[in-house]
């Protein structure tokens, strides 16, 4: 009885987790959506529902084909793999990634033809529990390595970007032990039960309990869908919304007021204070003004026409990074449209630095490095292969 409600509870979480993937993607709410995290969800649906009907009423669903869709489970190994390098390289699709698929395609077949003969082979079983045990560790060793050097240890000067990095390594190493465990269990039922017909249905409600916890956390924090290049996109005149949500705290103060002089200024600036953050998000991604690499807030507040103690007030209380920090987080995007048109075709990186506003190179390298977790050249390199 509690193996068949983990398994009902398992689909359904799941079906959840599909929806909400797919109702931000149409209505455009995130920019990012994992098509390999897709299947792997939409994958593991599909086996638990067989499952979930098995453990209700074997005799509805042969075992037979049970078996048949338990095999499916070799093609999500690639997937899995393939999600966190989408993850950290966020990568346009190239058909050169169906190449990860030939080989566990193959065995599935192999699987199935072995499955529906009358005289079943037990060389190709074995053979189809090896490689499926060599898949798993090439793939899972590969991810870690992946995950090891581009995200668990990756660092930032910049809070926002700090603060993302958290959110994706904790949901990353969540997620990778989580399979890891998931596959390492079923292997070791394949291993231990396996002259039992009933093999792949020995304790079967642990990796559904597991994945259970997976969409869980899927669906409390949506935004793990979101991938590193955020500062990267493509970044349009914003009415109604923010370009840079994180970085601003609208509702409430970041930090208690107390000065009786602040106070005061907050009475006036509550009233017109989504208005300010609006201009300097306009003055900051449809101007020049921040390439000026002696701005201050004095000359931005006379730019734009706002009182300097407005101003001052507004990055003091409502956002999250320093002036400074948020002119480095400016100037990087700057400078990655410069990139993407092409300016390093006649210039050098030390002229874009200046273009950009930064005072030295060494300072603007460490900025791009840190908000983009690339330098300057393996960006182009991403440009010119597509990525």
């Amino acid at each position: 009885m509690i193996n068949t409600l983990i398994l009902f509870l398992c689909v359904i979480l799941g079906l959840v987790t599909l929806v909400i993937i797919f109702n931000k993607n149409s209505q455009r709410q995130s920019p990012f959506i994992n098509k390999y995290l897709i299947f792997l969800i939409g994958n593991t649906c599909f086996r638990f529902t067989f499952y979930f009907i098995h453990s209700i009423n074997p005799s509805i669903l042969p075992y037979g084909i049970l078996l048949l869709v338990d095999a499916t489970m070799l093609i999500s190994i690639p997937f899995f793999y393939l999600y966190f390098e989408d993850l950290v390289f966020e990568e346009k699709y190239t058909k050169k990634k169906l190449l990860h698929f030939i080989l566990p395609s193959f065995l599935t077949i192999i699987a199935f033809t072995n499955l529906v003969a009358q005289k079943k082979s037990l060389f190709v079983a074995n053979f189809f529990v090896a490689i499926g045990l060599l898949a798993f560790l090439i793939y899972f060793t590969l991810a870690f390595i992946l995950l090891y050097k581009n995200v668990w240890f990756r660092k930032s000067e910049i809070k926002i970007v700090q603060a993302q990095n958290k959110l994706i390594r904790n949901w990353s190493f969540f997620l990778y032990f989580s399979l890891f465990s998931i596959i390492l269990f079923r292997l070791l039922m394949i291993l231990t039960y396996y002259k039992s017909i009933y093999y792949n249905q020995n304790e079967i409600w642990i990796p559904a309990l597991i994945w259970c916890f997976i969409f869980l956390k899927y669906i409390l924090t949506p935004e793990i869908q979101y991938g590193y290049d955020f500062l990267n996109q493509k970044i349009e005149k914003a009415t109604n919304q923010l370009v840079l949500p994180k970085i601003w705290d609208i509702e409430k103060p970041i930090q208690e007021i107390t000065l009786s002089r602040d106070l005061k200024l907050a009475e006036k600036i509550n009233v017109h204070l989504r208005e300010y953050i609006h201009q300097i998000e306009e003055a900051s991604f449809h101007s020049h003004l921040f390439r000026n690499p002696d701005l201050n807030i004095d000359e931005m507040a006379i730019h734009l026409k706002i009182p300097s103690s407005h101003l001052g007030f507004v990055f003091k209380y409502h956002c999250k990074e320093t002036f400074s920090d948020f002119k480095k987080i400016v100037r990087v995007h700057d400078a990655i449209k410069l990139l993407e048109n092409g300016y390093l075709k006649t210039n050098t990186v030390e002229s874009l630095s200046a273009e950009v506003g930064f005072i030295t190179y060494n300072t603007f390298h460490v900025a791009f490095k840190s908000i983009t977790g690339s330098t300057t050249q393996e960006y182009i390199k991403k440009i010119s292969t597509g990525k």
